[in-house]
């Protein structure tokens, strides 16, 4: 996959992965469409890039994801890129009196169901154009759960299956577009700032690695502590669990 003279949207653009893969891409010489809730923060990030636009919007609210759908397709016809990568996660155990149920949902909304909806709604957008990718961020909880984020861990699970499935579809359909899955480890950055952990990795090493694999068309990027994570849940899924959560904790 091409990185540059692309039309890319990245969700989470204001902050971390988001940003730096903001920053990355509008440096390569791409146009940089930034997706995120705080209005104000990202208006003034996209300021400071080279061709990139600023579009509020709750990921969490299916009007507000219809509206930027409505907007991209109308205003962005260039479009052929998008970078699935905003998230929200609760730091909680099941069975500690926490309303798993209602943190389940919001995170649910968020991280997973729209990455489907928007999926859907841009793939034809996408589609007109002879190369195009999708690339979705999940992470080594998509093996196995991390007892600190039981329900975040469980949406990486689906959005990990539901990306295998698409992929498939769209081989099948023989489809121009490509769909990536990063498979980011613990980052440091504002969603991790409370957790106190020596194995976080820079956002600018896991974008590095991002851009290299599109690249070479790696569509399953392991980086960090997801590989060993992965590596493990090949030959056993116990190991792995142990493994991950004595490291996280």
């Amino acid at each position: 996959m091409k990185t540059t003279k692309n039309t890319i949207l990245i969700t989470g653009g204001g902050t971390g992965m988001g940003l730096e893969a903001a920053k990355q891409f509008s440096q390569a010489g791409n146009k940089v469409i930034m997706i995120a809730r705080n209005e104000k923060r990202l208006k003034e990030e996209a300021a400071k890039l080279p061709n990139a636009i600023a579009i509020a919007c709750d990921l969490s609210d299916e009007q507000s994801v219809r509206s930027l759908v409505s907007t991209l397709k109308s205003e962005y016809p260039d479009l052929n890129m998008i970078f699935l990568n905003a998230g929200i996660a609760t730091n909680y155990s099941l069975l500690d009196g926490s309303n798993a149920y209602e943190i389940s949902k919001q995170e649910m909304l968020t991280n997973y169901n729209s990455a489907v909806l928007l999926t859907h709604e841009l793939a034809p957008l996408l589609a007109v154009h002879p190369e195009s990718a999708m690339i979705i961020t999940t992470s080594a909880v998509a093996f196995v759960p991390d007892l600190m984020h039981p329900t975040y861990s469980a949406t990486k699970a689906a959005l990990h299956s539901y990306i295998l499935g698409l992929r498939l579809v769209l081989e099948r359909n023989s489809s121009s577009i490509k769909l990536f899955e990063l498979m980011a480890p613990l980052v440091d950055t504002p969603f991790s700032k409370a957790v106190k952990a020596d194995y976080k990795m820079p956002a600018s090493t896991i974008i590095d690695a991002l851009m290299a694999g599109l690249k070479k068309d790696e569509y399953e990027l392991h980086a960090g502590l997801t590989k060993e994570v992965f590596e493990k849940s090949q030959k056993s899924t116990q190991d792995a669990l142990k493994f991950l959560n004595s490291v996280t904790g």
